[in-house]
This record gives C-alpha cells, sequence and structure tokens, in this order.
C-alpha cells in the first residue's frame, strides 16, 4: 500500500528570511522538510510560490485558479455605485455556476497531487477537498467579548469561519490538550478528530540569533518586559496599575512595552500619562528578532497579563532563555509552564503586583527555576506523524474518482 500524499499548504507570502510571525511558520516548515514520516509522502502546495522558496524537488503550483469574477465595464461600474448609494435595486449577475465549476477543476486538480492538505497555521484555502485544519484560538468564545473578537462584525466573521471550516476538517490540530478541551466545550468538535500538536518557541531561542540591545537602553537598566500588540486583551491597563503598586519596592524599576498599535496603543499612551509613568514606562514599538532576544536575556522577567490562550508563544521563548516569567493564570499557560512561571489572576492588579514583586526578589536571590517543557518542535513533529498515520486510515476509505461526494 502506498503513503498517504499530503499536501502541505504554504502561503503565497511566505519568506523564510523574516523573523517574528514568520518564525513559528518557518521552523515548522523546515522541519517537515527534513522529517521522515512514516506513513507520509510529502509535498508542499501553493498558489503561487515566493521568490524565495528552495524546496523544489517536493514542491507543486496550483494551475487552476480560483474563480475571479470579470470586471465590470465602466458604465455598469458606476450605475453600481450610484445604485448602492441610494440603495436601489440593480440587476447582479449569478456567478455560482462558474464557481462551481472552478471549484471542480480544482479538486480535481488536486487529487491528481495529493489525498489530502494539511494547513500548518489557522486558514483554509480550499475546502472542497479532504484537510487538516491548525487550531490556535477560539478567543471570540472563551473570553469576555473584547472588541477585536466582537465589533464590526469580527464575531460573526469568525462564528461563520469556525463552523464551517473546522466541522468540516477531517481532522483538527489544537496546540494544547487545553485547546483541544475548549474546542469540544465551545464548538462541540468530536474529540476523536482532534490531535493535540504543541506549539513551540520560535526561532529566538537558536543560538544563530544573536541577542542585540536596542538603542534606546543602556546595558544597566533594571526592568521587567511585555512584548505584545496593543489589542485590549493583552491587558496592558491592568498591568499598569500593578506596575504603579510594584514602584514601591521597586522604585528604579522600568517596564518595555514593544510591540505594534493595534488600535489601542494611544489610549494605553494617555493613561501612562495619567497614572504619571511616562518616566517609568518605555515603548519601544516593533523590535527586531535580536533585540527582543536581548531584553529576554536582560529582564528581570516577562510579565503577561493576557486575557486569551490556551496558549502564548513568548512563555516558551521566555522558559528556553532563562527568563523568569510572570502571567495570567490561564489553564493553557498552567499545562505550558506548570511551576515555572508566577501566575496571577489577570483582573485584579494587586495579586499581579504581588506576582511580579515576588518573581523580581526571587531572581534577585538567585533561585532558580525548574523547566522541562513538552512545548518543543521535535514532540509537535512526532504528534504530526502520529496522526498523519491515523488519518491514512479514514483517508483511504474512498478513492480519488469517486462520485459520492
Amino acid at each position: 500500500m502506498r503513503k498517504l500524499r499530503v499536501g502541505i499548504w504554504v502561503n503565497e507570502d511566505y519568506q523564510p528570511e523574516k523573523g517574528g510571525g514568520f518564525g513559528y511558520y518557518s521552523q515548522l516548515i523546515n522541519a517537515i522538510y527534513d522529517y521522515a514520516f512514516a506513513d507520509a509522502e510529502i509535498i508542499f502546495i501553493s498558489k503561487k510560490f515566493s521568490s524565495l522558496w528552495d524546496k523544489k524537488d517536493k514542491s507543486y503550483e496550483i494551475q487552476t485558479l480560483d474563480f475571479i469574477p470579470p470586471v465590470l465595464p465602466l458604465r455598469n461600474r458606476i450605475l453600481k455605485k450610484v445604485a448602492d448609494k441610494f440603495r436601489l435595486q440593480t440587476i447582479t449577475v449569478d456567478y455560482s455556476k462558474e464557481k462551481e465549476r472552478i471549484n471542480e477543476l480544482i479538486k480535481d486538480e488536486m487529487y491528481k497531487v495529493v489525498d489530502l492538505i494539511y494547513y500548518p497555521i489557522p486558514g483554509c484555502l480550499i475546502d472542497n477537498f479532504p484537510y487538516i485544519y491548525t487550531l490556535w484560538d477560539i478567543g471570540h468564545l472563551s473570553m469576555y467579548a473584547f472588541p477585536e473578537v466582537s465589533m464590526n462584525k469580527v464575531y460573526e466573521s469568525r462564528k461563520q469561519h469556525h463552523d464551517i471550516f473546522l466541522q468540516k476538517a477531517l481532522m483538527v490540530f489544537s496546540e494544547s490538550e487545553h485547546g483541544k478541551q475548549e474546542a469540544i466545550k465551545y464548538l462541540n468538535l468530536n474529540e476523536k478528530r482532534i490531535k493535540v500538536v504543541p506549539i513551540f518557541p520560535s526561532e529566538i531561542i537558536n543560538e544563530k540569533i544573536i541577542a542585540s540591545k536596542p538603542d534606546k537602553l543602556s546595558n544597566d537598566l533594571f526592568f521587567i518586559h511585555y512584548p505584545a500588540q496593543f489589542w485590549s486583551h493583552k491587558n496592558h491597563y491592568n498591568l499598569l496599575l500593578a506596575f504603579k503598586i510594584v514602584l514601591s519596592n521597586f522604585p528604579n524599576l522600568k517596564l518595555i512595552f514593544s510591540g505594534s498599535d493595534k488600535g489601542n496603543k494611544d489610549y494605553i499612551l494617555k493613561l501612562i500619562e495619567e497614572l504619571k509613568l511616562s518616566n517609568e514606562v518605555l515603548d519601544l514599538g516593533f523590535v527586531k528578532i535580536e533585540e527582543l532576544k536581548w531584553i529576554y536575556i536582560n529582564s528581570q522577567g516577562l510579565v503577561m497579563p493576557t486575557f486569551l490562550g490556551p496558549t502564548n508563544m513568548p512563555l516558551l521563548e521566555a522558559a528556553e532563555l532563562g527568563c523568569f516569567v510572570a502571567c495570567s493564570n490561564l489553564e493553557g499557560h498552567k499545562e505550558q509552564l506548570v511551576d515555572y512561571a508566577y501566575y496571577f489572576d489577570p483582573l485584579k492588579p494587586k495579586e499581579m503586583a504581588e506576582m511580579i514583586i515576588k518573581m523580581i526578589e526571587d531572581k534577585q536571590n538567585g533561585e532558580s527555576r525548574l523547566y522541562n517543557s513538552k512545548f518543543n518542535i521535535k514532540n509537535a513533529l512526532n504528534q504530526i506523524d502520529s496522526a498523519f498515520s491515523e488519518i491514512k486510515s479514514v483517508r483511504f476509505c474512498w478513492g480519488t474518482n469517486d462520485k459520492i461526494f
């Protein structure tokens, strides 16, 4: 019996030389390429590979493109704009049959190349073909209704996406055991279809990444840090209230923020002024991976009060680099770090402050923290290998030319 042909979906903008958000993806793609799977033959699939893509021996570029509606003549475009403005009815063209034809062409093309598609990061481009979906979080259900997951039709979009793509997936890869339990609880997914493929640290822990001090910081700076984009669920607000308390014990302490703005930064900067913390809080914005590594290594600790889980990659990066961690008491965080971290209720600034103070005092007293995590790339690959072997027995229950679907 032949091996299962697994298509690894590669995004068109995949650029392995980039750090940050590409770090995890890049590591996983390269590791899958080098791994010898027991029951799976790997081929990387994309609509259009990046010019930097170098795995030519295992690559396939899709020939049948998605359906793109033809551009309407100028006269029709003007009429449509006028009609939309005044809410008038216009004649619309039904492209459903053409879309269906293209979808069938794509499906037929894929069946000639692979047996199923595995999407290594959340998303699904071809839902009319067997696939494995990667689930990182369901924050619109598992945490408070912050604007970024509940307003401006985001909730509706997320719900529709999860209701369709996860329920149709042949298998779902969750980043943690707690993430699996959330999927069962909130999405009512069949437990047997969910496999835990643990998230792992980005390439920042690699020895080839040389730490480099940000120009704005001095070598002797005494600080804690929070690398997070400025979303409301990241909870900068309660961290600032806690930090105000921490300063009574460590008046020379600085708090470093790093991360891009997602709409909440101006509010947080004004809050910093209101709390009279302008000299104590340093906002570095987006930092390079080499600079972030220096921050981890020289920090008194990572503080992560986020409401969104189940897991978070910076916790693993910090632990691997020997940086102490104080974080919100999410069950996923506890699964990641067990006894390594100092946990607190993210809604209670006083409790948060107490844990930060204890963390700094323990570090200054030379206390060591035990860290031995299953959240590593080796374990992730082993789980993927096992999942491919299992799903082969499911996928080979039908062929490639059957008309039952």
